[in-house]
């Protein structure tokens, strides 16, 4: 069985740095919002809805665009979008300005470069691997995926705890950047 090109490869680190990062910021906010803004039930509640809301809109109209467009600009302007979401919300948080409505905005804005990555990722794999190598590409996304979803709220958890909030969303804009990077070769 030949290897997958390392067009895949850069495809599968970005996604891994993508998913990591996503899962890192998603375990923080509410923890940035009950133990440094103080937020009850019912605003950790809206916090997770904002953060939600994209992914109910925005999934189908990103699927189209995915079809319409270039999926790699895509994938890396949405990635830079949560950087840049995820840098603006470690700023504010380094400065003492950070609010839960503010902590929200962000978050759904992360959240809406997360969906367009997500829906481009796997529809550029068939440009990148020959036919008879999608089922071991698409594995390969879907192992990352699957890794960060097990793995990175945890460590988003453990970044919080030992550390607090603002290592947690240093460590997910620097995978945001990682993943912009590693789409650069494409």
């Amino acid at each position: 069985m030949p290897p997958l090109p390392p067009a895949f490869r850069r495809l599968n680190h970005s996604n891994l740095a993508a998913q990591f990062s996503e899962q890192v910021a998603l375990a923080a906010a509410p923890l940035a919002a009950v133990l440094l803004l103080g937020a009850g039930p019912a605003e950790a509640g809206l916090l997770q809805a904002a953060q939600t809301l994209p992914f109910l809109l925005l999934s189908l109209p990103a699927g189209v665009l995915a079809d319409r467009s270039s999926r790699r600009r895509l994938m890396a302007g949405a990635e830079a979008l949560r950087a840049a979401s995820l840098l603006a919300l470690l700023a504010l948080l380094l400065a003492g300005w950070l609010t839960l409505p503010v902590l929200a905005l962000l978050g759904a804005i992360g959240a809406t470069g997360t969906v367009a990555y997500s829906v481009a990722a796997p529809a550029l794999l068939p440009s990148l691997v020959a036919r008879d190598q999608l089922a071991r590409a698409n594995r390969g996304l879907e192992l990352a995926r699957s890794s960060a979803y097990a793995a990175g709220p945890a460590l988003g958890g453990a970044l919080v705890g030992w550390t607090g909030a603002a290592a947690a969303y240093a460590l997910a804009a620097l995978l945001s950047l990682g993943a912009v990077r590693g789409l650069a070769g494409l």
